[in-house]
This record gives C-alpha cells, sequence and structure tokens, in this order.
C-alpha cells in the first residue's frame, strides 16, 4: 500500500509537472480594424504572432480577434484595462476618456511627414507618453504606429491653399478642435454622423468632408466627391496596448523581451503597409476620376500657420499646456531630423512590410 500510494504520488507529480510545461500563455489581441487578410493591421498582427510564438517556442500562444468581435475600440480599451483582454491595436479615438493628454495628436498639420512622426513616437516624447500613460491607466504601449494622414474633399472646386476653402461646407467629426481647425481655414464645419455621410455628399447637404485615403476608396467617396487636396491636416496614430499586470506577472524576462521587439516589428511594417496602402489608394482615386492636388512645402506652411493657433487654445484646456509645448518641440526636433529623407525612409518600410509577409508567407 505504501509503495502504492508513492507511485502515485511520483505519477501525480510528473502529471502537474507536464501540465504546466505544456500549458500555454495565450495572448488575445483585439482589433477594430476589418478582418480581412490583406488588411494593413491583419497582416501585421500575423507578423506579431509568427515572431512571438516562434520567438518563446509556442509557450505564448496569440490569438487575434478583428472586427470589433471583443467590442468596440472603446470597450476594447477598457478590457485591456481591467485584464480581460491582454492586447490591443486601437486609434487614438477612445483614448481622451482615460488620459486626456493624447488630444496633442488633435494638433493640426503637427508632423510634416509620416517618418517624422515615427521619429517623434519612437523617441523621447514619445517614451515620456508612453511612461505617464502607464501610470494613469495600468495599460503599457507597447509601440504606436500610424492609422494615418487625413485629407480635405469637396465636390465644388480644387483646394490649393487655405484660401481655396473659403465658405465651403466641410462635414467634420463633432471634435471641437476639428472644428475650430476647419473654420479657422474659412470653411464651414457641419458635423454629420459618419453613417450618413455619403447621403449628405450625394444630396449636396456638405460640400465637402475630410478622410484618410484608404476610407475614402473603400468607402465609394469618389462617387460624390471630384476633389482632394493632400494636406495630411490630421495625423492619426494607432496604438500597441497591453495590460500591464499581465506582461509583469505572466511574461517571464525572456518573453517580455519577445514581445516588445515584436510588438516594434508591428509598428514598422504597419507603417509601411499603410503607406503601401496610400500610395496604391491615391492612384486608385484618380482612376475614379478625383483631381488630386499635393501642396508645395510652403502652401503647408500656411496650411499650419492658420489652423493650428485655432486649435491649440481648446488643446491647451484639455491635455495640458506642458503637454501640448512637448509635441510641438518634438514635431520640430523630428522634422529637422528626417530632412529630405522622408521619401527614402517610407520606401524602407514598405519593403521592410513586404519582406517579413513574404516570409510569414513562406513557412
Amino acid at each position: 500500500m505504501k509503495k502504492y500510494s508513492t507511485w502515485c504520488l511520483v505519477v501525480l507529480l510528473i502529471a502537474l509537472i507536464c501540465g504546466q510545461a505544456s500549458a500555454k500563455v495565450v495572448i488575445k489581441v483585439a482589433n477594430a480594424g476589418p478582418a480581412n487578410p490583406d488588411n494593413r493591421t491583419v497582416k501585421a498582427v500575423d507578423i506579431f504572432k509568427a515572431l512571438v510564438e516562434k520567438g518563446t517556442n509556442g509557450e505564448i500562444e496569440v490569438q487575434a480577434y478583428h472586427a470589433s468581435s471583443l467590442g468596440n475600440e472603446r470597450e476594447a480599451l477598457e478590457g485591456v484595462k481591467m485584464g480581460t483582454i491582454e492586447m490591443a491595436t486601437l486609434s487614438s479615438g477612445p483614448v481622451p476618456g482615460f488620459f486626456a493628454p493624447v488630444m496633442v495628436f488633435d494638433i493640426p498639420y503637427l508632423f510634416s511627414s509620416a517618418p517624422a512622426a515615427w521619429n517623434a513616437f519612437n523617441g523621447q516624447f514619445g517614451q515620456e507618453f508612453n511612461e505617464a500613460f502607464l501610470k494613469e491607466t495600468g495599460v503599457r504601449i507597447l509601440s504606436i504606429t500610424e492609422n494615418g494622414y487625413r485629407h480635405f474633399t469637396n465636390n465644388v472646386r480644387p483646394i490649393k491653399t487655405p484660401a481655396d476653402m473659403k465658405a465651403l461646407k466641410i462635414r467634420t467629426m463633432e471634435n471641437p478642435a476639428h472644428m475650430e481647425m476647419t473654420k479657422s481655414l474659412g470653411a464651414n464645419p457641419t458635423p454629420i454622423a459618419f453613417g450618413e455621410l455619403y447621403m449628405a455628399l450625394q444630396q449636396k447637404v456638405v460640400d465637402g468632408m475630410e478622410c484618410p485615403i484608404v476610407l475614402i476608396h473603400d468607402m465609394k467617396f469618389y462617387e460624390v466627391q471630384k476633389y482632394m487636396v493632400l494636406d495630411g491636416h490630421l495625423y492619426n496614430p494607432l496604438f500597441v496596448f497591453m495590460n500591464e499586470n499581465f506582461y509583469q506577472n505572466k511574461l517571464t524576462p525572456e518573453q517580455q523581451k519577445v514581445v516588445a521587439e515584436a510588438a516594434n516589428v508591428l509598428a514598422a511594417v504597419h507603417n509601411g503597409f499603410s503607406q503601401e496602402a496610400n500610395i496604391q489608394g491615391i492612384e486608385k482615386l484618380k482612376a475614379q476620376g478625383m483631381e488630386i492636388y499635393q501642396p508645395t512645402k510652403e502652401e503647408l506652411a500656411q496650411y499650419r500657420e492658420i489652423a493650428q493657433p485655432a486649435a491649440l487654445a481648446f488643446i491647451k484646456e484639455k491635455a495640458g499646456e506642458e503637454w501640448v509645448q512637448k509635441a510641438l518641440e518634438a514635431a520640430k526636433a523630428a522634422e529637422e531630423a528626417i530632412g529630405d529623407k522622408a521619401d527614402a525612409i517610407i520606401q524602407e518600410h514598405i519593403d521592410l512590410a513586404n519582406q517579413k509577409y513574404q516570409e510569414l508567407v513562406a513557412q
């Protein structure tokens, strides 16, 4: 009987050890964007998944949930904060309710190029922002990538300079900073629900709107809009969030390193996929008959000089003077650091994104 008990104990211990060894750590990733396999975020998350699972020898399993299947963006961020969701790729939309300084990303014409924004995200400004966000919310920002630039479109006349915006009725989100920016440029901001926008443009309730290139194409706004100016008045980030308690207590130091490095790759390839989609989107919109104008540096400076002061008053009140100053200084330093290398850096990111994706497909 004693030998039998000892044998049972040995078997139980072996079972427990094997069970612990085989137990996988699961990272659920919430994403509000579409589940289309060709979507930029879907491909970037697929690359993240492959890097993490290979880098941890299968100890971690990454499960992606796209198309808001774990809830809308606010619900997903709440889930990450509470720990019911380990990770999420989300826009800045729901963030002000958790951390008001994020509104500095709504400063008009803050970044002169996408690489300038990436430089700021990966530099001291991004580090300070991430640390403050973690302290306030208990949510870690693993990396920041791009959601993209927003541009003005209309169906009345070509827009080259701010003077061409005069008296145009432009649909905006119901965001006071956005509305003040549009008003300062001489247009009449008109908030309309996004789901009603196509009909409003078709029925000429408004003359124009502002949207990212990919969305203008995918929503077929080219059917009711003739002109677009690539002014890039707002550059929206996409945050890669992770619950801090999960990161610190569920991952070993070695696993943390793998996840952090993979998140940086996710951001870099997402930037590449996004930029490639923009380039292709412009050509697709032109093929649909849209007239697209790229302002000169001097013309973009006109937009910035007019629009920034109008929005800054509101943003300073909500985000705080200190954060606004940090963002402006970071943007200026990034612009100087990038100089005339923006196009080359964009191409590098496009090449990296496609290389990593080809490696994934080949596995």
